[in-house]
């Protein structure tokens, strides 16, 4: 208007202007650097999204539905004040994210917990079948057209006995009646069981006798078993029997029999399965013991006299008779039942005798002292014996007899 411009008011608007372009230059790099971490925020959401859906993935589940986890104001809302996106819509996005994860930890964790007691329990299942062991499937085959008329299923045993089970329908209620009283089918049934592998246990021979040292006193000690035998009545009987050289595991109808009366087919199989492995395993640890009996003392060991029938031990496992004898002096006759030697109090002193001088007093708190102990065999018996003798020898000052006719060497 006819104001006139001063130099000073020209450098003055110059400076005004420069000001201007500094702050517009500060401007510009805030909001690229506020876009950089919104960059880096939305690079870091996509990461924690992908990795969250791979969990899920993995767990058989689906995505999350992350809609309206990115922004406050939707997906194309406009910033506060015309610079850009707000910052806090990016941390709202990770405090969604976190509280995903933090879910799926919780998740997983519960899952591992569950995993953990279905781990304990097929662990117990694992302990018994271990517990049974040794069985193996070798084959199953149909006995008729149909695979309900029954079939035949062998089985591997300790990794050398085969048993051979047959399976068959029950035989119905009434004739060509081909269901139950209440209408259901008939089940199957254990038909028979036998083992198709040897079932004879060799028995080991006696030590031989070198003609001294302890074969000179086992020699000694059998000839003074023979003598007891011929002044008693009840000994000799036993050592009239025949001398075992053998052990075989008796025929299996007794656990046919006994599987009948079970639910079902697949209980009578374990039963019938798991009796024969403890028959077997019961007769080959018999073997053992006797060999080890053998070994450590005079004995003599015999088969249980046939019965009537003419057929011994034809139900359980099979019962002996043992005749030991020690150098103090006394003559044991012992019983071995039918688990001889896996369960205890499955051997028992049937006769006693001592020579030179034993009361019978004694002889009684000798027998009652075994019989207390419940022994599992006959080792453990003779081990018992000796050692009690020589405790009340040494604490209530027993006197063991002598006589010229008992060996001295033994013990």
């Amino acid at each position: 208007d006819g104001e006139e411009v001063t130099e000073e008011d020209l450098a003055h608007e110059k400076e005004r202007l420069a000001e201007l372009r500094r702050r517009k230059a500060e401007l510009r790099e805030k909001i690229r650097s506020v876009k950089s971490k919104i960059a880096d925020a939305s690079d870091d959401v996509t990461t924690r999204k992908r990795a969250v859906d791979e969990i899920r993935a993995g767990s058989g589940r689906g995505p999350l539905d992350w809609s309206g986890l990115g922004r406050e104001d939707g997906e194309g809302g406009g910033a506060k004040d015309g610079d850009g996106p707000d910052e806090s819509n990016a941390d709202g996005a990770l405090d969604a994210v976190a509280e995903a994860v933090r879910s799926e930890a919780r998740e997983l964790s519960d899952r591992a917990a569950e995993l953990r007691r279905s781990a304990e329990f097929y662990d117990g299942m694992r302990e018994l079948m271990e517990e049974l062991g040794g069985v193996k499937i070798l084959s199953s085959r149909a006995t008729g057209e149909d695979d309900d008329d029954g079939f035949v299923l062998n089985l591997m045993l300790l990794g050398q006995h085969i048993l051979e089970i047959r399976l068959a329908k029950k035989p119905p209620p009434s004739s060509g009646d081909e269901k139950d009283g209440d209408g259901r089918r008939r089940d199957l049934h254990v038909e028979g069981a036998r083992l198709t592998t040897g079932t004879t246990f060799t028995m080991p021979s006696p030590p031989a006798s070198d003609g001294g040292g302890d074969g000179e006193t086992t020699a000694q000690l059998a000839e003074t078993m023979h003598s007891v035998s011929l002044t008693n009545q009840s000994l000799a009987k036993i050592m009239a029997q025949r001398p075992s050289v053998s052990i075989t595991i008796p025929p299996l109808d007794d656990l046919v029999a006994w599987s009948r009366t079970l639910d079902d087919s697949s209980r009578g199989i374990r039963f019938v399965l798991v009796e024969t492995l403890g028959r077997i395993r019961s007769l080959d640890a018999r073997v053992a013991e006797l060999n080890l009996l053998r070994v450590r003392y005079a004995a003599q060991v015999y088969d249980i006299d046939a019965g009537a029938d003419g057929r011994p031990n034809e139900f359980g496992g099979a019962e002996q008779e043992v005749v030991c004898a020690v150098n103090e002096g006394i003559t044991v006759a012992l019983r071995l039942g039918a688990d001889c030697p896996l369960m205890p109090g499955s051997v028992y002193i049937s006769e006693m005798y001592g020579v030179g001088g034993w009361s019978d007093e004694r002889l009684g708190v000798l027998r009652e002292a075994v019989r207390e102990r419940r022994c599992r065999g006959p080792v453990e018996v003779m081990e018992v014996l000796v050692g009690e003798i020589r405790r009340r020898s040494k604490e209530e000052g027993w006197t063991v007899p002598s006589t010229p006719m008992l060996p001295r060497g033994r013990g």
